[in-house]
C-alpha cells in the first residue's frame, strides 16, 4: 500500500514537471535580468512590413514596444523567413536601431534575408531576448528642416546637445510610416559628435517608399537620445514634368477644332528629371465642363534615366461639347511622378 502511495506521488510530480517543462518550452515571451513581475512586458508591434528589395533579399520593417518602467538594451529580434507553406528557409536574428529603449517607448528595427531567394514570401517575428539597461537622458533636441521627397528623402537641421557631456556617435533616423502606421523605410545619418551646450548642423538622405505618408526622426548617442520628432514640413518634388500637350490627326497634323467620330491622337512631351530606371503610366482624363468624366486613356513606358519623351493616347470623340483635356504620369503603383496638365478646348461638331 506504501509503495502504492509513493508511486501514486511520484507520477504527480512527474506530471506536474511535464507541464511546467511544456509551459517554458512554448511561451513566447523573452525573459531577462528583470525582477518577475515586470519581465513580460517587451513585444513586437504587430505593424510588420516586409518587401523584397532591388539585390532580391527581403527586408522585413517593424518595431518593438518597451511596456516596462524601466529602460531596456540588447533587444534581440528574430526573424524566420518561410514560403508559401509555412516552411523556414532561414532564421535570422538582429537588434533594434535605438541601443536602448526607454521606459514605455519603442523603437524601429529592420533585417535583412541573408541572400535573395524567391520563394521567401511570409516571415514570422519574435522576441529572442534583452536586458535591463540604466537610463539615457533624452537631452537632445531636433530641428527638422523641410523633408524634400522624391525618389530619395532628403532632409537637413539642426541637432542641439543639451547635456552636460559631448554627445559622441551621434546618429540620427528618419523613420517613414504608411497609412496603417507600418514602418516601412528607415534612414540612417552618418556619426556626429556635438559638445555640451552645442549645435550641430545635420543633413541626411535615404531610402523613399511610396506607401509613406508621415515621418519621424530621432536621434542617440553613446550618451543621450532624443524624443521621437514629428516631421512636419514636407514638400513633394514631382520628377516628371509634362508639357506640350497636342491634338493631332494620326499624320501629327494639328487639330484647332475636333471633328466628330475622327480618330486623333493626344500628346504631351514628358521630361524625367531624375538619373534612374523608373516604369510610368501616361493618363489622359477628358471631361465636360460640368465636371463629367468623358474619356480616360492610358499609355505605358519607361524613363531609363534623364530624358525627354513624347507620349500618346487615341481617343475618338462620341459625343459633341466643349471639354478639359487633363494628363498625368504616375508609377504603376498609381503614385503621382507629376502634377497635372491641362488643356482646354472648344472643338467645332463635323457631321
Amino acid at each position: 500500500m506504501i509503495n502504492l502511495l509513493i508511486q501514486h506521488s511520484f507520477m504527480k510530480m512527474l506530471l506536474l514537471s511535464s507541464f511546467l517543462a511544456v509551459i517554458l518550452l512554448t511561451t513566447n515571451f523573452a525573459w531577462a535580468d528583470l525582477p518577475p513581475s515586470t519581465s513580460l512586458g517587451v513585444t513586437v508591434l504587430q505593424t510588420i512590413y516586409s518587401h523584397k528589395v532591388s539585390d532580391g533579399t527581403t527586408q522585413v520593417f517593424g518595431e518593438v514596444q518597451n511596456n516596462l518602467s524601466s529602460p531596456v538594451n540588447a533587444v534581440t529580434i528574430g526573424v524566420t523567413f518561410m514560403d508559401d507553406n509555412s516552411n523556414q528557409i532561414e532564421y535570422k536574428t538582429g537588434t533594434t536601431l535605438l541601443q536602448v529603449i526607454p521606459a514605455g517607448g519603442k523603437s524601429p528595427f529592420m533585417i535583412s534575408s541573408t541572400s535573395p531567394n524567391p520563394s521567401i514570401t511570409q516571415v514570422q517575428v519574435k522576441i529572442a531576448g534583452f536586458q535591463s539597461s540604466p537610463d539615457k537622458q533624452q537631452v537632445l533636441q531636433i530641428s527638422p528642416g523641410t523633408l524634400q521627397v522624391s525618389d530619395k528623402l532628403s532632409i537637413s537641421g539642426t541637432l542641439t546637445n543639451n547635456g552636460a557631456q559631448k554627445s559622441a556617435n551621434t546618429k540620427l533616423y528618419l523613420i517613414s510610416y504608411d497609412a496603417f502606421q507600418r514602418v516601412v523605410a528607415v534612414g540612417i545619418s552618418d556619426p556626429i559628435t556635438v559638445g555640451p551646450g552645442a549645435n550641430s548642423a545635420f543633413s541626411m538622405t535615404s531610402d523613399s517608399n511610396t506607401r509613406a505618408k508621415s515621418y519621424v526622426i530621432l536621434a542617440e548617442s553613446d550618451s543621450y537620445q532624443s524624443k521621437l520628432i514629428p516631421v512636419t514640413a514636407a514638400q513633394v518634388i514631382s520628377p516628371v514634368i509634362v508639357g506640350n500637350t497636342v491634338i493631332t490627326d494620326s499624320n501629327g497634323t494639328s487639330y484647332s477644332a475636333i471633328p466628330l467620330n475622327a480618330s486623333m491622337k493626344i500628346s504631351s512631351g514628358i521630361q524625367y528629371l531624375l538619373n534612374s530606371t523608373q516604369p510610368f503610366v501616361f493618363y489622359v482624363q477628358i471631361k465636360q465642363f460640368d465636371g463629367r468624366s468623358e474619356f480616360i486613356g492610358k499609355s505605358t513606358g519607361v524613363f531609363l534615366g534623364s530624358q525627354n519623351q513624347t507620349i500618346s493616347v487615341d481617343w475618338k470623340p462620341q459625343n459633341a461639347g466643349s471639354y478639359f483635356i487633363e494628363t498625368y504620369v504616375w508609377n504603376p503603383d498609381a503614385v503621382p511622378l507629376s502634377s497635372s496638365s491641362s488643356l482646354s478646348l472648344n472643338p467645332i461638331v463635323v457631321k
